[in-house]
């Protein structure tokens, strides 16, 4: 029986990546796209009113999603999970190996449709929010020298900024914990060491703590 396994660690990778890119995509575009000339007022995001986003909405926005290369991280998960489930097949059954193989390259078209279906999941979010025109905005953007560069650059920069980021949240609960207690102790309370302090305080006492080996006799 095939075992669950995890996203393995290039795919979890990839997916966070992507999923940054959708977060951090507003912060990434220049101001002038930032300020882009809003819509007309008789054309209101369905975000405001609750409409349902129009075919051809949805379609601009999959559109967006594409030249934005926001979703391109995505793109890895689909292989790496035929060549995870073709490796472990194979692992239980070698000689059937090569139709293992035959049956994962058959099955890309029905897979690659999942892949559409999720950037058609994806742009409903941004329907509720951005009119077609606002849309059609972004595209243009995108579609430009400089928006051409953001998009091939953009999960690049997110995968390499990851460990900064997570650097900066470790240092910043540190530093948040041991503030908190200096600024209590200052009023004369007492507050004991948050559980990252008491366990750097166990690993740096743990060698002198150790008990001596008898001394043979």
């Amino acid at each position: 029986m095939l075992r669950q396994r995890h996203v393995c660690g290039p795919v979890r990778a990839l997916a966070i990546a992507a999923v940054a890119g959708l977060l951090a995509s507003a912060a990434a575009l220049p101001a002038s796209a930032q300020n882009a000339t809003p819509a007309p007022a008789a054309e209101v995001p369905t975000g405001a009113t609750g409409a349902q986003a129009t075919p051809e909405q949805l379609a601009t926005a999959v559109q967006f999603l594409k030249v934005s290369g926001l979703t391109i991280g995505f793109d890895d998960i689909i292989p790496q999970y035929l060549q995870q489930a073709t490796a472990i097949y194979a692992g239980q059954r070698p000689e059937l190996s090569s139709m293992i193989n035959e049956a994962a390259v058959s099955l890309v078209p029905e897979f690659m449709k999942k892949r559409n279906d999720l950037d058609t999941s994806l742009a409903k979010f941004y329907t509720t929010r951005f009119s077609e025109d606002e849309l059609k905005q972004l595209i243009a953007f995108y579609q430009s020298p400089v928006g051409k560069k953001l998009a091939t650059q953009q999960q690049e920069i997110l995968r390499d900024s990851m460990p900064v980021v997570q650097g900066w949240t470790r240092e910043l609960q540190d530093s948040v914990m041991k503030r908190v207690r200096e600024e209590v102790e200052k009023k004369g309370g007492k507050l004991g060491p948050s559980a990252a302090d008491a366990a750097d305080d166990a690993a740096a006492d743990a060698p002198a703590n150790k008990p001596a080996a008898p001394a043979k006799k």
